[in-house]
């Protein structure tokens, strides 16, 4: 008689699906926690310093399911929030008529927001920290791109109403600046005043650049506005 084989000893476990959330796709959970960090400056709520910003560092975490954005107070302990728990992210920048500072909201569930900055301690830009800012928006685009369609919204630029008055104001200035000067140089014919136009418009330009780049608008994540990061 053929000898009838013996039976598997192994017992075969079912298998289980492992969900993964905001990660990129094709990477299984990590065993171990993976971090970025970027030493930039933020706020939190609002909040505002007279003098001096203290609090600097954020950090994007890569953790599966854990992933998540923590920041590091100088006065408290680190905040830690979920990609799950971001509803919103508006990229907008300001300026003082010299340079251009680029700011990233990133809005929670609970209404609370965090603002990261490529400024500096005083709030005003710091060209060193600008190319950060730019990887760091870039990262946390990468990864909010795997969320599920319509869960977060991706705005750029003001209000409408505020775009608005921003507008008004910039023709207000144009017209004092520019236009005047220009009229005066016909009038008096006297080409000093040319100097006075070319000082009304180098003051003017960074105003209208940055009434341009905030016009209110939503963007796709795969490509984040790059007028909003230089």
């Amino acid at each position: 008689m053929p000898r009838r084989r013996p039976r598997d000893a192994t017992c075969k476990l079912p298998r289980h699906r492992t969900e993964i959330r905001y990660v990129l796709r094709m990477i299984e959970p990590a065993s171990a926690m993976a971090s970025t960090a970027y030493d930039l400056y933020y706020l939190v709520n609002g909040e505002r310093y007279f003098r001096r910003n203290p609090n600097h560092g954020v950090t994007l975490i890569d953790a599966g399911r854990e992933s998540a954005i923590a920041w590091h107070p100088e006065e408290a302990e680190t905040v830690r929030r979920l990609w799950t728990d971001i509803v919103s992210v508006n990229m907008t920048s300001a300026t003082s008529g010299k340079d251009i500072v680029n700011n990233c909201r990133i809005n929670f569930r609970d209404s609370h927001f965090i603002v990261v900055t490529d400024g500096g301690t005083t709030g005003e830009v710091d060209h060193a920290r600008t190319p950060v800012y730019r990887d760091f928006v870039r990262a946390l685009h990468l990864r909010l791109t795997q969320a599920p369609a319509g869960t977060i919204a991706f705005n750029a630029g003001a209000s409408e109403g505020r775009h608005k008055v921003m507008t008004v104001i910039g023709l207000i200035a144009a017209l004092f600046f520019v236009g005047t000067p220009l009229v005066l140089a016909f009038v008096v014919r006297d080409w000093r005043v040319l100097l006075t136009l070319a000082a009304g418009a180098t003051f003017v330009w960074p105003f209208w650049k940055v009434i341009e780049a905030n016009r209110p608008r939503h963007y796709d994540p795969r490509f984040p506005p790059g007028e909003l990061m230089d």
